[in-house]
């Protein structure tokens, strides 16, 4: 069955590819050239090695079809073979590109034998570009869903999944002791990738799984420090620089809306306007996601006082307002270094929440999950907090609200008849 059939439409050709014996790079020492596809693509054109070499009446023999050896025979079926997967390629991509041909046609995927749809080669295509645009956390997550799933089931192709795999799936998962959440998060990965071969003409529509099958959220609430503890934390005095740092890092992230500290690093001036500091998310701010808004939170004098004690002293607009990236240009190097320096503070906030008696691990990540959830016990509307948090929709809200502790419950208690 021709591929073209396989998935469903027909598409009108603007590629060729040919055959190109390159006689500039032969074998030292023999009369053996390399064989390489030329392609174009839309006009743009490239070539691309074969791992296949032969002298010039070899390559003129199989490329003729005439009789010869052994060898000879064997080149032009392996040629062919090249052509076929080639053009197989070329036939299933939606919008065809060199990188994206390369990146199939070096896989193990043989799409113009197999009427069903590689898995992998989506997912690989999603991260690359999820790297592209420095998202490096959100391609190495869509990484481990890959792996597991395809540790569970190897090969994977979408017309296998079905309600019966995504169940099956979820059971392995916890018999390999991995928990709720970790299965949900790679099934919501799984399910991107569904909705991009759809949408991308790759697949049909009557293969998506998720109709029938409902990945769930989980129900385990988060750590935070109630408000008695925010104070004990706020008057504490740490006794190193990188303590008081630390500390310091922790009340802006919690004072700025409950910001990611990734979002503080990649804060610059321009971001303040006033006595207000507006910013959109980084793990959104590249995505089309109705969570790709702006943020705006209130310049506290304590988030003043930490600018002034610990920020970048060249105030330009371009500048970050802390100095944890400068002399780092490119992306991974940023990231790298952001990393780094958190892994830093949270080992000091971890000491201070153990100096002062915290029954839950003081890092970074508390700090958005105490905002949330003291703007609920102050009685704030939950729109509003999934506003301030960023989030889409107040289903993620209610996942970083932790439940009113029993000594508020008694507080609120005392009020009903006064």
């Amino acid at each position: 069955m021709p591929v073209s059939c396989i998935f469903g439409y027909m598409k009108q050709r603007n590629y060729s590819v040919h055959v190109h014996w390159d006689k500039r790079y032969p074998k030292k020492g023999t009369d053996l050239c390399p064989i390489q596809l030329s392609v174009s693509i839309a006009g743009l054109q490239f070539k691309i090695g074969l791992k296949l070499y032969a002298n010039k009446e070899d390559f003129g023999k199989a490329m003729s079809g005439k009789s010869g050896s052994k060898d000879v025979k064997e080149l032009r079926s392996e040629i062919g073979k090249y052509i076929a997967k080639a053009e197989g390629i070329l036939e299933v991509l939606p919008n065809p590109t060199r990188e994206g041909f390369q990146r199939l046609f070096k896989s193990e995927t043989d799409l113009h034998r197999s009427d069903k749809t590689d898995v992998t080669f989506l997912f690989e295509e999603y991260m690359l570009n999820l790297k592209k645009e420095e998202r490096f956390k959100s391609a190495q997550n869509m990484n481990h869903a890959l792996r597991s799933l395809k540790k569970y089931r190897t090969p994977l192709y979408f017309e296998d999944i079905n309600v019966a795999f995504l169940k099956g799936y979820r059971s392995w998962m916890e018999k390999e002791g991995n928990s709720a959440t970790t299965a949900q998060i790679y099934l919501r990965n799984l399910r991107i990738i569904f909705n991009k071969a759809i949408k991308d003409g790759y697949l049909a529509k009557r293969f998506y799984p998720f109709d029938d099958y409902t990945i769930g959220t989980s129900a385990k609430s988060k750590n935070v420090l109630y408000p008695e503890q925010v104070q004990e934390l706020f008057h504490y005095q740490p006794a190193t620089l990188r303590a008081r740092r630390a500390k310091d890092y922790w009340l802006f992230c919690y004072l700025c809306n409950g910001i990611n500290f990734k979002d503080m690093v990649y804060m610059k001036y321009g971001n303040i306007k006033g006595d207000t500091i507006m910013f959109v998310r980084e793990k959104t701010k590249r995505t089309n996601s109705v969570a790709n808004k702006e943020i705006k939170a209130f310049l506290h004098p304590e988030m003043k006082r930490i600018i002034k004690v610990w920020g970048n002293t060249d105030m330009s607009a371009d500048n970050y307002i802390f100095p944890i990236l400068n002399n780092y240009p490119t992306a991974i190097e940023r990231e790298k270094r952001r990393k780094m320096i958190q892994k830093i503070v949270n080992e000091k906030l971890r000491g201070i929440g153990e100096h002062l008696g915290f029954t839950v691990p003081l890092v970074l990540n508390l700090a958005r999950h105490s905002f949330g959830t003291n703007l609920k016990l102050n009685g704030t509307p939950t729109s509003f907090i999934t506003d301030a948090l960023g989030h889409a929709d107040g289903k993620t809200t209610m996942h970083y609200l932790k439940s009113i502790p029993d000594n508020h419950i008694k507080q609120l208690s005392e009020t009903l008849l006064k």
